[in-house]
This record gives structure tokens, C-alpha cells and sequence, in this order.
């Protein structure tokens, strides 16, 4: 035993003079200080090993040959200083050549911290994922998502402390964007803390090991802890790359889980203790069935070693990368937020494929308690869900159903007719209709494999009455109460009365005295490229018959055009401002074909378009025939500069029957609906008219084009027609 010993000793010393390199670490020292104080106690790494400054601020670590940072773990009552919005709490590690290394093997490295004026045991953070911009233009929707979170920040007491972190994903694959980024998230003034993203990654390096130098560049180590009252924090890199473009796994590396038993050791059981990644550590029932290879990217695959680790402490996982919105209760004192996308759907639309808004998640931290609530961009903090009515679900035609966005299971959702308790509404998977609406497969012009997902926070309920009015009462874990109504119809509605009406209960042409015909821009194809001649009153494309207008397109050469239509208008006969306007219709069916209820400005009071608005409450393209959309266009917001606001909702039988769209207009909102279902709203920013010009008098179209930049995007099929745009009735309402 004492020779083998004695030779594995020999081996050993034979070893270090053969590899000078690895016998000898680096030396980092250095000093911790604040004002010039020194400060004890402070916990430092290089991310393998951990030490601690003395009582005079000094401290000494024998760096990893692996290591590339030394940074410090800020003790409550300290920040960092921040540079481009990011915090910076960590020097980079000088790499000496082996030659020199037996002569220089010390690096100094001191440290300032900044003592905190605000009292840190209550503070507040902010949390988004995924902002994943891939160009610079998106910077501007970024912009509005951290205006919203000024706003927000705002309505604290000016003593409150912040900070914030992003949960991964800050760009999409595009790594030079980086110092952009930085810039846009400068001007919240407060440390901003990052994670490394799935998309945040150099996918061109060999190995693992060298997928984060460029986040790494820009923002540190990407795992490290703070502490600020009694909560600790910590933030981790779970995506594992495999060297081989774009794949990856969720996985926490040995050297991440043993350095968190080191950060975490120093705390005492019971501590809370926030923890950032990016790919959750959990699943969902119905993830359950995923394939193997798509699971491994959806969590992280060793993640009971993980929780093995939390086990004396009170944690909370915050997670992004699925763009959705839940919250899972792994264990009793393990709870996981998985937050929705700032960017929403890769900035494709206001919402998420959840049907959750683009948002961020605010926490509140009073003590070692904590709270939280979601805060959709540009919403009150008040809208926690989202009420659609009866019909609004394909799936369940004879229920409505409410989008609880942030549920989890402390949460109750109830729903009272005429003001009766009925229970509690039932929980289901299922899919939000405006997202089936907005995010149907191979729809989306920039990323076609964009579609929507389910989710679990969707409730649904039959009245008994149909025509009962409705009531949901959804109340948080925190004693927070949210209401809302399903939305009015109508004749429901008390407020309002007719004022103007069309029940096409004649024959021949449309009422002169009501309808007018526009023909002006015949030319110049409409501004649109539009292939059909407008007629004025030609009963072949203009009928009202049996009970309903009939605009008929026809294929013929009139005028120099291929097609005929017609297009009706009230300017002059009926103009209004403000009101609710209900329109039954049913769409025609054929490609290349585009019906439109729209409405225009009478008096043109800010110029010409868009500077004076256009408001589209139904527009029907043929080669989609199972959407319908509704528009805002202003001078701000129009297709041309690509900033139009729109909402879209699902009919797959717009050919086939007869809806109603309706369009309630307000001094602060505008909303439109399909049978009652709100499908779009847009509101009153009110700054100026570049974004609200809606403050004048309109008046409504009714028309059938054929071709143009949209509805003949995909061509016109010449075999369809003649083909009609069928409308029952136009009804207009006012404020008694």
C-alpha cells in the first residue's frame, strides 16, 4: 500500500513539472469597497470556487484555468454600478501565455459598489422574456414595451427601489445587436439583468464552452446572484448547445450546479430565493406527449437535480422561451413563472400565440413575501383577462369563455347571470380565439411557421338564458378582484337608439336618398391596384331584392378595366361621429375577390389620407375566406410604414352565412366585433391626430373590389363570377 502510494505521489510531481500550466492557478486579489469603506463578508467567485472579502475589504481567489470573469454576489444595501443599463459586477480575467505564466501569475481587481438610497426589504422588479428583436425596426416596438414600464414604475412612490430581469432571448440569432439593445433599455436607469436565451447563442463556435462569448462580451458571466432585502437571487444558463448549428437541449451543467450548492450553502433554510433561466425546468400535462427530441429544447432535462438543490429553500423559477404565460407549482416551495414574450409573437401582433398579451410580469417584494401581476403593454393593470362571447370558441359554439392570462391554481374564476352566482366557470385546454384568428400556419408573411398554441387558462361556461347578461368575477392569490361583462349586443344596450337605418325591404336600386355612388378613382385603380370599374347605379351591380343589397361584381371590359362592381357610400346622407354601427352581411367566395365595410372621413379635417383616418370594420380578402380583419390607418399607423393596427378573428363560414359586424366608437376607443365577439380594439393614445384622428365626422362604404395589392396578392380566379357581396341590413345608433 505505502509503494503505491509513494508512486502515485511520484506520478504526481513528475505531472506538475511536465504541465507547469495546470499545477499553477492564477491569483485574482483585490479590494471591495463602498465610498471607500471596505466591505466585509461579500461573497466572490470566478464561477467555480467562492470566497469572501476579510474586514478589510480584501480578498484573495485561485482561479480555474476555465475561468474567464471574477465577480462579487452584491450584499443587500449595495448595487452595482450600471453601464448601458446593464449592471456590472464582474472584471474580466486576464489570460497569460504558459511561457510567462510561472513569472505573472497575479491579476488586482477592486471593486466599487454603490450603497442604495432606497430601503431594499420592500423593492420591486420587473421581468420579460423573449424581446428577441432581429432587425433595428423592432427597437421601436422595444422602445414602446420600456415606455409602458416607465409608466409603470411611475405610479410607485419615488423612494421605491427597481430592478429588472430579462428571462433570455434578447435578440433573435442576431448577436451584433447586442449594444442596440443596451441602449433601449438605458434610459429605465435602473440595473437591468440578463440571461442567455436559446437565440442569444454563437451557433457557429465548435463547443458548448464557446456558444456565449459574444453575450459574454456585452454582459458577463451568464450565471451569477445578488441579494437585495431578504431575497437572493440567481440567475442560470440552462441551454446546452451541441456544437452543431442551432441545437440544443435544456441542461444545467455540472460546474453551474455545483458552484449554485456553494452560492446557496451561505443562506439559511426558509430563505426565498429567485431563480432566473430561460427554458423552464417544468412541463405541463400535455407536453407530456411531445417527441423527445422537441421536449429536450421545452425543459430542462435534469431538472430534479435542480430541484434536489432548492430543497431547504422557498423558490421561485422564472422562466421565458415558450412566449406563453403559466405558472406551475413544481413543489410547495417551488413555484415556476414561465412569462409570455415582450415581443409578443416575434412582434407580429399585439398578443402572444397563448392569446396572452405582450407583456411583462411585476413583482413585488415586501420582506421575504412575494406578489406579482402581469401588466400587458399599452393595458391597465386591471385587465387580467380577457371575456369573449357565446360563439367566439369553435371548439365550444355554445359557451363563452374567458382567458384567465396569469392563472394558477389559487386563482377563482366565477360568473354570475343577472347578477346570479352560477359557480365556478370550468377550466379546459383549448385555443384563444383571437389568437386562431391572428396566427393561423402560413399565414404570416414574415415567419410562416408562425400559428397559435393551446393553453390551460381558458374557461368557458353555458348561460342558461341565452340572452341573460353576463358576468365573471376572476379573483388572484392575493385578493385581487377583476370584472367584466360579456360583451353588449345592441338590443341590450339601453344607452343608445336608432337613428339611422337601411332594411333593403325594397326592389331595384339602393335608396338615393341614403346611398350614394363613388366612382372617382376608377383611373388610378383606388390607390390599391384595383382591377374592377365602379359603376354608377347599374342595377347589375347594385340590386336590392328579396329583403338585401346585392353588389354584384361581373367579368366584363368596361372603361378599360376586366371586371365591374360597385361601391356605395353615405357621405352626405348619413355622416356621424361617434356611435354604434351594425352591419349583417355575408362575404362572396373566390379568389380575388375583396369586400369591404369601411369608413372614411366626411370633412377630411386633418388632410388627406391617412392623415384623416380610416377606420375598416370588416375586410374580407378571398384567398383567406376563413378570416375576417378590421383596421385603424392614421398617420402614425398604416400598412405603407409598416405600423397598422389591426385584429383579425376566425369565420370559417363567412361565405356561407350571415354575420354581424358591428363597430362601437368612442371618444377614447374604438371596437369591433363578429356576432358580438370583440375582435379589435383601438384606442385613443391621445396625443395627437397622427394617432387619433377619429374625432370627426365619418361616414360608411360598402364595396366589392376585385384584385389589388391585397385581395389579388395570390391572383383572381376568372371562373367565379359573378359573385355577390350580400348585405341584410345597416343600422346606426347614438348615446340617448
Amino acid at each position: 500500500m505505502k509503494k503505491f502510494f509513494l508512486l502515485i505521489l511520484l506520478c504526481g510531481i513528475l505531472n506538475a513539472f511536465e504541465s507547469p500550466v495546470a499545477a499553477q492557478a492564477q491569483i485574482v486579489s483585490g479590494k471591495i469597497s463602498s465610498q471607500g469603506k471596505p466591505l466585509a463578508g461579500v461573497s466572490l467567485t470566478d464561477g467555480y470556487s467562492i470566497v469572501f472579502s476579510d474586514a478589510k475589504g480584501a480578498y484573495q481567489i485561485a482561479c480555474s484555468q476555465e475561468a474567464e470573469f471574477v465577480y462579487y454576489t452584491s450584499p443587500n444595501g449595495y448595487e452595482p454600478p450600471i453601464e448601458g443599463g446593464v449592471p456590472v459586477f464582474y472584471k474580466k480575467i486576464e489570460k497569460i501565455e504558459p511561457a510567462k505564466q510561472s513569472k505573472k501569475r497575479k491579476q488586482h481587481c477592486d471593486f466599487e459598489l454603490i450603497k442604495s438610497k432606497q430601503d431594499q426589504e420592500k423593492h420591486v422588479f420587473i421581468t420579460w422574456a423573449d424581446p428577441q428583436v432581429i432587425e433595428l425596426s423592432e427597437f421601436d416596438l422595444l422602445q414602446e414595451v420600456v415606455a409602458d414600464m416607465q409608466e409603470t414604475m411611475a405610479s410607485y412612490p419615488a423612494t421605491t427601489s427597481f430592478h429588472a430581469i430579462c428571462a433570455g432571448d434578447i435578440v433573435f440569432d442576431r448577436l451584433n445587436l447586442y449594444s442596440k439593445y443596451k441602449e433601449v433599455i438605458s434610459p429605465l436607469n435602473i440595473p437591468f439583468y440578463q440571461s442567455v436565451g436559446n437565440h442569444d447563442m454563437d451557433y457557429n463556435e465548435r463547443s458548448h464552452e464557446l456558444s456565449t462569448v459574444s453575450y459574454k462580451k456585452h454582459f458577463g458571466p451568464d450565471y451569477y446572484s445578488f441579494n437585495k432585502g431578504k431575497i437572493h437571487y440567481v440567475v442560470l444558463n440552462d441551454v446546452f448547445y451541441f456544437g452543431n448549428s442551432y441545437q440544443y437541449m435544456g441542461y444545467l451543467e455540472e460546474r453551474q450546479l455545483r458552484w449554485l450548492e456553494q452560492d446557496l450553502s451561505q443562506l439559511e433554510a426558509g430563505t426565498t430565493v429567485i431563480l432566473t433561466v430561460h427554458i423552464p425546468t417544468s412541463y405541463n400535462e400535455t407536453e407530456k406527449m411531445i417527441s423527445g427530441t422537441r421536449l429536450q429544447r421545452t425543459l430542462v432535462l435534469n431538472n430534479k437535480a435542480l430541484y434536489k438543490i432548492l430543497e431547504p429553500y422557498n423558490t421561485h423559477i422564472l422562466a421565458g422561451h415558450t412566449h406563453t404565460q403559466s405558472n406551475n407549482l413544481i413543489k410547495p416551495n417551488i413555484f415556476e413563472h414561465i412569462h409570455a414574450a415582450a415581443c409578443g409573437a416575434w412582434w407580429q401582433g399585439e398578443i402572444s400565440t397563448d392569446g396572452s398579451p405582450k407583456s411583462y410580469t411585476v413583482y413585488e417584494i415586501d420582506g421575504d413575501k412575494v406578489s406579482w401581476y402581469l401588466k400587458g403593454v399599452g393595458m391597465d393593470k386591471k385587465e387580467q383577462f380577457k371575456l369573449y362571447n357565446t360563439g367566439a370558441d369553435i371548439d365550444h359554439l355554445d359557451c363563452f369563455i374567458a382567458n384567465v392570462y396569469n392563472y394558477d391554481p389559487a386563482w377563482k374564476v366565477q360568473w354570475f347571470e343577472n347578477d346570479v352566482l352560477m359557480g365556478d366557470m370550468q377550466q379546459y385546454w383549448g385555443v384563444d380565439p383571437d389568437a386562431r384568428a391572428e396566427y393561423q400556419t402560413g399565414k404570416n408573411k414574415k415567419y410562416s411557421w408562425l400559428s397559435y398554441t393551446e393553453t390551460n387558462h381558458l374557461f368557458r361556461a353555458k348561460k342558461q338564458d341565452p340572452k341573460a347578461l353576463v358576468k365573471v368575477v376572476v379573483s388572484d392569490r392575493f385578493g385581487n378582484v377583476y370584472t367584466q361583462n360579456t360583451p353588449s349586443i345592441f338590443d341590450q344596450d339601453q344607452a343608445y337608439k336608432l337613428v339611422w337605418n337601411e332594411e333593403f325591404d325594397y326592389e331595384g336600386l339602393p335608396d338615393s336618398s341614403k346611398w350614394s355612388y363613388d366612382t372617382e378613382g376608377n383611373a388610378s385603380g383606388w390607390g390599391n391596384n384595383e382591377l374592377q370599374h365602379y359603376s354608377q347605379a347599374e342595377i347589375k351591380n347594385a340590386e336590392v331584392s328579396k329583403g338585401s343589397l346585392k353588389i354584384w361584381a361581373h367579368k366584363e371590359d368596361i372603361e378599360g378595366k376586366k371586371y365591374s362592381s360597385a361601391r356605395l357610400t353615405t357621405k352626405g346622407k348619413g355622416d356621424w361621429l361617434y356611435g354604434k354601427f351594425e352591419i349583417r352581411a355575408k362575404m362572396p367566395k373566390g379568389r380575388g375577390l375583396w369586400p369591404a365595410i369601411w369608413m372614411l372621413p366626411t370633412d377630411w379635417k386633418y388632410g388627406g389620407w391617412p392623415e384623416s383616418g380610416e377606420i375598416d370594420i370588416m375586410e374580407h380578402v378571398g384567398y383567406d375566406p376563413d378570416t375576417i380583419v378590421a383596421s385603424a390607418h392614421t398617420k402614425a399607423y398604416y400598412h405603407s410604414i409598416g405600423t397598422q393596427k389591426s385584429g383579425r378573428i376566425y369565420n370559417p363560414s363567412a361565405n356561407s352565412n350571415f354575420h354581424i359586424y358591428s363597430l362601437e366608437w368612442e371618444p377614447k376607443e374604438y371596437r369591433v366585433y363578429q356576432d358580438g365577439v370583440l375582435f379589435f380594439t383601438y384606442k385613443n393614445e391621445k396625443k395627437d391626430f397622427k394617432t387619433w384622428p377619429f374625432d370627426q365626422r365619418f361616414h360608411l362604404l360598402l364595396n366589392l373590389a376585385v384584385g389589388g395589392d391585397w385581395g389579388g396578392k395570390e391572383g383572381v380566379d376568372e371562373k367565379v363570377f359573378p359573385l355577390c357581396f350580400e348585405i341584410d341590413y345597416v343600422r346606426v345608433y347614438q348615446k340617448k
